[in-house]
């Protein structure tokens, strides 16, 4: 049993490494100053702080601690610097595709749930649907006029099933009125809780799967916490 367990435990970090060599490769394709600057980071901060805790403390014993927590210091900003830029990177390469707002909206934590593409247009104008805490939210992307029409006409149909659970719209873009893929995830959760996690799950099943697209959503676009997206 013990085995198994440390078996397991060794998986998990080596799939983690993995993950985040990926997110690396796919950053630097779009980055190429990354490894300059996390080398220059991790350098430009460990070392001053090291060679300061040199000077302030006489212990040896002292010192180890200080240059431990220095080091440690130092990485924990570099990975910080290293998220940022991957996940600026992230967005940046899948802005402008055909279902990049549902890979965005993927990347949502559990409870909530995301159907793609309920509605799309030969002008590849499209809407996702998102049940959570909220309510129902309607995502629409594409030429905003456009999808204006469209999300009025998929609000009405969302209301026949939510009945009182609130139906809100959100448009996906750049431009007043708009909300940016950065900032999609972030706008919906601020909607604030309106139904319970049963009433989520009740609504879900009210909803189904049903006119969900087989438009394919670009993939690991969105790292989130070094992880990958959940779909």
């Amino acid at each position: 049993m013990a085995k198994n367990k440390e078996l397991k435990v060794k998986k998990e970090r080596f799939k983690t490494l993995k993950q985040i060599g990926q997110t690396y490769k796919l950053t630097k394709e779009n980055d190429r100053a990354l490894p300059f600057v996390l080398l220059a980071l991790l350098f430009g901060t460990t070392v001053p702080l090291v060679a300061l805790s040199q000077t302030l403390f006489d212990s040896a014993f002292s010192r180890l601690i200080s240059t431990s927590t220095s080091i440690a210091g130092g990485a924990l900003l570099t990975v910080f610097i290293f998220g940022k830029r991957a996940e600026k990177s992230a967005y940046a390469r899948i802005e402008g595709q055909p279902g990049a707002a549902a890979a965005v909206l993927n990347t949502l934590r559990k409870g909530w749930f995301v159907t793609p593409a309920i509605a799309v247009t030969r002008n590849q104008d499209l809407i996702h649907r998102v049940i959570g805490p909220v309510g129902v939210v309607l995502v629409g992307e594409g030429s905003p006029s456009r999808v204006m029409q469209l999300l009025e006409s998929e609000k009405v149909k969302a209301r026949r099933i939510a009945g009182e659970i609130p139906v809100s719209t959100v448009i996906v873009g750049n431009g007043d009125g708009l909300v940016s893929f950065k900032n999609l995830n972030k706008t919906i959760m601020k909607m604030g809780k309106k139904i319970s996690p049963s009433e989520s799950r009740e609504l879900r099943n009210r909803f189904g799967a049903s006119g969900a697209s087989s438009l394919p959503i670009p993939k690991g676009a969105m790292p989130k916490g070094m992880r990958v997206p959940r779909r």
